[in-house]
C-alpha cells in the first residue's frame, strides 16, 4: 500500500485522495482522485464507491490515456504486499527485548523499594559499597556476613572491617628479602615510578650500592630515559635490557646486588600474544620474580581484564597505584579479592620514595572511609546546589 501510494502521489500529486481499495485477481486494485470533494458526489455515488468507481477506474485503465482525477494501479501481489507491510521476526524479537527490558527495569525498581522498606540497613550498606566501587557480588556476601545489625553504622564498620580483612597481603616483601622483580602492566599505570619509589626505599635501608634498576621499554617514547633520569637522580645504577639475553647479561653484572628491579614495556591487556611477549624479554628465568602494577582508578572491567590477561605469567602480587587520584578504590580492591591476588604496594602520590606503602588493612580501611566522606560531602554539596536553585525559582515566578 505504500508504494501504491507513492505512485498514486507521483501521477497526481501530494494531494492526491484515496477513495478505495480492494482485491481482484490476486492484485490490489487502487482507486484514487485528485481534486477530489466528497460533499459534491451524488449520493448513490457515494454508496457504490467501493463497485461503481471501482469500475469506472477499470475502464480507464484500459484506455492509453488515463485520467486525471482517478486512476487505477494493480501493483503488488496480495502476498508480496502483506509481506511488504507485516513486521519481520527480527522486528519483533527487538520489540520484544525492549518490553522485557522494561518490564524487568520495572520489577527491579518495585523490588528495590520493597526491600528499602523491610530491610533499610541492608539496603543502605548495600548502596554505600557501590558507590565505593565495589561490585555487586561481593558487596551482597560481605552485608550478608556482617547482618543482621540493627545500628546502621555499626555494620559499616563491620563491613568495612570484613572488607578489608579479605584481601590478600604477598608473603615476599621485596623491602626486606630482596631479589629480583619485574613490574609488569598495562601502560600508564605507575610502573617506572613504582620503580623508582621501590629503589629509593630499597637503597635507604640497605645502601646504593645494594639495589640496581633495569628496563626493557624500547617501546615508548622516553621510556627507557625517565628510568635513567630517575636512577641518576637517586644515585642507583640503570641498565637498559632489549632482549631476553641482554637482561640475563645485565642481571649477571649485577649479581652482588641484593635487589634488582625490572622495568617493563607497558603492554595492552587484549594483546593475545602478551605471555610470549613477556617471556621474549623476561626468559624463563626462575629468580625472576613479577608484581603486576594496576591503577586505582581504572574502571572494573579494565581490572579484571588485566588480572585475567597477565595470570598465566604466575604473577607473586599486585601493586596498586594512583589510590591518591581516585574516589572509590572499590574496583581495584573487588578485582584483586576476586582473582585472589595478593598486594605488595600501595602508591599514594607522586613523591619519590614517600609515596609508597606496604598493604596494610589499615590503609585500605582509611581509604575507604575517606572515600566515602568525599562522596557523602559532594551529595549534601549537590543537594543544597538544587534546593537553593529550586527556591530561587519559586521566588522568581513568584516575582512575575
Amino acid at each position: 500500500m505504500q508504494k501504491a501510494m507513492a505512485k498514486v502521489r507521483t501521477e497526481l500529486g501530494n494531494d492526491a485522495v484515496l477513495i478505495s481499495s480492494r482485491s481482484v485477481d490476486g492484485q490490489i486494485e487502487v482507486m484514487a482522485a485528485s481534486d477530489y470533494n466528497p460533499q459534491k458526489l451524488p449520493v448513490q455515488t457515494k454508496k457504490r464507491a467501493s463497485a461503481g468507481a471501482a469500475s469506472a477506474a477499470r475502464a480507464g485503465a484500459k484506455r492509453d490515456g488515463k485520467s486525471k482525477n482517478d486512476f487505477l494501479f494493480e501493483i503488488l501481489s496480495d502476498k508480496q504486499a502483506q509481506e511488504e507491510q507485516a513486521p519481520t521476526l527480527q522486528d519483533m524479537q527487538e520489540e520484544l527485548g525492549r518490553l522485557r527490558e522494561l518490564f524487568e527495569g520495572e520489577l527491579a525498581q518495585l523490588a528495590w523499594r520493597d526491600a528499602r522498606a523491610r530491610q533499610p540497613n541492608r539496603i543502605a550498606l548495600l548502596s554505600r559499597l557501590e558507590e565505593l566501587g565495589v561490585t555487586r557480588d561481593l558487596a551482597v556476601k560481605i552485608i550478608n556476613k556482617v547482618l543482621p545489625c540493627a545500628d546502621l553504622e555499626l555494620g559499616w564498620r563491620r563491613a568495612l572491617r570484613l572488607l578489608t580483612k579479605v584481601i590478600k597481603s604477598t608473603s615476599h616483601d621485596p623491602l626486606t628479602d630482596g631479589g629480583i622483580i619485574a613490574l609488569v602492566g598495562p601502560t600508564g599505570v605507575g610502573k617506572t615510578t613504582t620503580a623508582a619509589k621501590i629503589a629509593a626505599q630499597f637503597a635507604a635501608r640497605h645502601g646504593r650500592n645494594q639495589v640496581a634498576l633495569v628496563t626493557t621499554d624500547n617501546v615508548r617514547v622516553g621510556g627507557k630515559d625517565q628510568l635513567i633520569s630517575l636512577g641518576g637522580s637517586l644515585g642507583i645504577p640503570v641498565q637498559v635490557a632489549s632482549d631476553a639475553k641482554e637482561l640475563r647479561q645485565t642481571l649477571e653484572s649485577f649479581a652482588g646486588r641484593k635487589l634488582v628491579i625490572i622495568d617493563t614495556a607497558g603492554v595492552n591487556p587484549r594483546n593475545a600474544s602478551l605471555a610470549k611477549e613477556y617471556q621474549q624479554v623476561i626468559g624463563d628465568n626462575p629468580d625472576i620474580t613479577p608484581y603486576l602494577v594496576l591503577a586505582a582508578t581504572a574502571q572494573e572491567s579494565v581490572i579484571n581484564e588485566t588480572i585475567r590477561a597477565y595470570k598465566g605469567i604466575e604473577l607473586a602480587g599486585a601493586i596498586i597505584t594512583k589510590t591518591d587520584e581516585n574516589v572509590s578504590i572499590g574496583a581495584a580492591i573487588s578485582g584483586v579479592i576476586r582473582f585472589r591476588l595478593p598486594v605488595a604496594f600501595l602508591g599514594t602520590g607522586q613523591a619519590i620514595p614517600e609515596d609508597l606503602v606496604g598493604a596494610e588493612a589499615k590503609f585500605f580501611w582509611s581509604k575507604l572511609v575517606e572515600n566515602y566522606n568525599y562522596l557523602r560531602k559532594q551529595r549534601q554539596q549537590q543537594v543544597a546546589i538544587e534546593h537553593r536553585e529550586s527556591v530561587n525559582g519559586q521566588g522568581a515566578a513568584l516575582a512575575n
